[in-house]
Parts: structure tokens; C-alpha cells; sequence
């Protein structure tokens, strides 16, 4: 989606985002040789924080009767940088205990020494400590709930450690990590917006259904890739031990396509199989049911939006939904 849409306000506001989130990230307490772009591919938006300030904005519209008046207040600036320590929390546990002797975990550890679990408890408690001092008591809660759901979703990721995951799996993850921040930005933008039960509740269900959407986009576009990058691609989710959605939708289908997955888990990171993986997972029919699957949340994601005004940042809110199913 192109910010540039947006409007000034929307795309300095981010900016400050970006100072702050390295200030909070690398801060006191921070873990030495701690880095947190090097879990943020370089043009790579963040998503989180815009979703809460759009939908902070889109509140405030249906609020006001469709007036838009600039918000004064940093409250939205400070839950947006804990939605993307959240985020980042996540990255941080799953690439530290991610393939052993990977490449890129090598790199990650050589930067991040052996600060994996330190670093993402230094995050979650700063996203923590910027939720307690945002004016309505109801983050908090809303900050742990999504804490809940994102250890879960850490146990079921270690459960299906040495196996294939099945396409249910893949969804509950998905559900459980992006769906998870995504519901938490947008619920909490509604909230410091005012917004009642029915708006904060519908915002929610947007951010739970694209953020599950996001990430199933995410885990099939490895098998868009071809030749070295399909093979960095492939070794990016066995570091993450992140199962990979299309994988799982072809396993069914195929066996071999189990059997290549688990072999290149087990550190056969070798061009050829993980070409003839791509093949099998393509000719299963894997990809077609998944867009279906993907197709059916972001359109429940848009349909969550119908209780808000119309507004531009609703609008905005709508073709980033739109975006994802394409």
C-alpha cells in the first residue's frame, strides 16, 4: 500500500514512529549488540503502526459525524511503537531458537549474541510499560490478552517442531501471531479514539482477519520465488521455525511434498529439492486452495468495517484488506 495516500500527517507521524521505536528498542535495559532492523527487510513497511493510526483516525471520523480533527495527543504514536515491539518480540524468540546451524540464524546470533529470550522480554516489557500510560485502562488488558495468545502460539510452534504442520496449525499460527498484533492495533487505535464497544469490537475482528490473512500471504509467496531465492526464502521460515502454509495445504494432498519439507528442514538446503518442492506444492493445487483461504479472511476483514463511518482512513483501511487477497 502506498503511504503517500495518506496524507502528511499520517506519513510524519510515522516518522517519529521509526526514532521511537529505535529509541525504546535499544534503550536502557536493551541487550548488548541488540539490533531491530535486523528483523526488518530494508523498504519493508511497518504495518502495525500504521493500522493503529488509521484506525484511531477512522474512529475519530465516525466519532465526530465525519470531521477529522488532528489529534494533539502522542497516545496513538506510543501504542503504535508497543504494536511493533510486539511484533518484534516475536521475530526475535522464533529466530533465536530457530535452524540450527543455519545461515542466516548464524548471522542473526552472531549479531544478537545469545540474547534471544533476554531481548524479546526486553521488548514485550517495553511495549508493556507504553500501554500503561496510555489514557484508557482497557489496553492493558488488551496488551496481555494479545501476550496470551502470542505465548500460545510460541508452544503450538514448538509442539509441531520435527513434523509437518497441518494446514489447521498453520492458520491457529497464524491466527496467534499476526492476527493477534494486527487485532491489537486496530482495537487499540479505536479505543484512544473514543470509540464504542461495537467500533472497538469491529476494528478488532478487521485486524484479527487481516492479520491472519497477512501472514498466510507471507508463508505462500515463498513458493513465488525461484532459483537462490527460493532457497533463502525456504531457509528465512525453517530459521523462524514458522511452518509454511502452502507446505502444509500440499502435504495433504502429496506426501513427498511432507517428506522434502522435513528433509530440507533437516539441513539439506539444496537448490534442486527445493525447486522439486516448489513443483509438487504448485501441482497439488495447494496454492489455489490456499487463496481461497486467504481470499475468505480478507473479505471478512472488509466486511468488519461496515459499522464505521465512510472516511478516508476507512477507505485506506479497506484497500490495505484488498491488497493482502492480491
Amino acid at each position: 500500500m502506498d503511504i503517500d495516500v495518506l496524507g502528511s500527517e499520517v506519513r510524519e507521524r510515522l516518522n517519529r514512529l521509526e526514532s521511537a521505536l529505535q529509541d525504546l528498542a535499544l534503550g536502557q535495559g536493551a541487550p548488548s549488540d541488540f539490533d531491530p532492523h535486523l528483523f526488518l527487510a530494508p523498504g519493508i513497511p511497518r504495518v502495525r503502526p500504521l493500522l493503529v493510526l488509521l484506525s484511531e483516525r477512522a474512529t475519530r471520523a465516525h466519532v465526530t459525524g465525519g470531521e477529522l480533527v488532528p489529534s494533539e495527543d502522542d497516545a496513538a504514536e506510543h501504542v503504535a511503537v508497543a504494536a511493533e515491539l510486539l511484533h518484534l518480540a516475536i521475530l526475535v524468540h522464533d529466530r533465536a531458537l530457530g535452524l540450527p546451524g543455519g545461515r542466516r540464524r548464524r548471522a542473526a546470533r552472531k549479531l544478537l549474541g545469545a540474547v534471544g529470550w533476554l531481548g524479546a522480554n526486553h521488548l514485550t516489557l517495553r511495549a508493556l510499560e507504553l500501554s500503561r500510560h496510555a489514557p484508557t485502562p482497557d489496553l492493558v488488558g488488551d496488551i496481555l490478552d494479545t501476550l496470551r495468545e502470542i505465548a500460545e502460539g510460541h508452544a503450538l510452534s514448538e509442539s509441531i517442531r520435527g513434523r509437518v504442520a497441518s494446514p489447521e496449525e498453520c492458520a491457529e499460527l497464524a491466527e496467534g501471531y499476526s492476527g493477534a498484533v494486527f487485532d491489537f492495533s486496530c482495537r487499540s487505535g479505536a479505543r484512544i479514539a473514543g470509540g464504542d464497544r461495537s467500533i472497538v469490537s469491529g476494528l478488532g475482528r478487521f485486524g484479527r482477519h487481516a492479520g491472519t490473512a497477512w501472514h498466510m500471504a507471507d508463508d505462500m509467496s515463498v513458493m513465488d520465488e525461484s532459483d537462490d531465492a527460493l532457497v533463502d526464502a525456504i531457509e528465512e521460515r525453517l530459521n523462524k521455525r514458522s511452518p509454511n502454509f502452502a507446505v502444509s495445504l500440499g502435504a495433504v494432498r502429496d506426501e513427498g511434498v511432507g517428506e522434502l519439507w522435513m528433509q530440507l528442514r533437516n539441513g539439506a538446503l539444496d537448490g534442486d529439492l527445493a525447486n522439486e518442492l516448489k513443483e509438487r506444492v504448485l501441482r497439488s493445487g495447494a496454492m489455489s486452495e490456499g487463496r481461497k483461504r486467504l481470499t475468505h479472511e480478507t473479505w471478512q476483514a472488509r466486511k468488519s468495517l461496515q459499522g464505521l463511518s465512510p472516511s478516508p482512513d476507512r477507505e485506506a483501511l479497506d484497500k490495505l484488506a484488498a491488497a493482502i487477497a492480491k
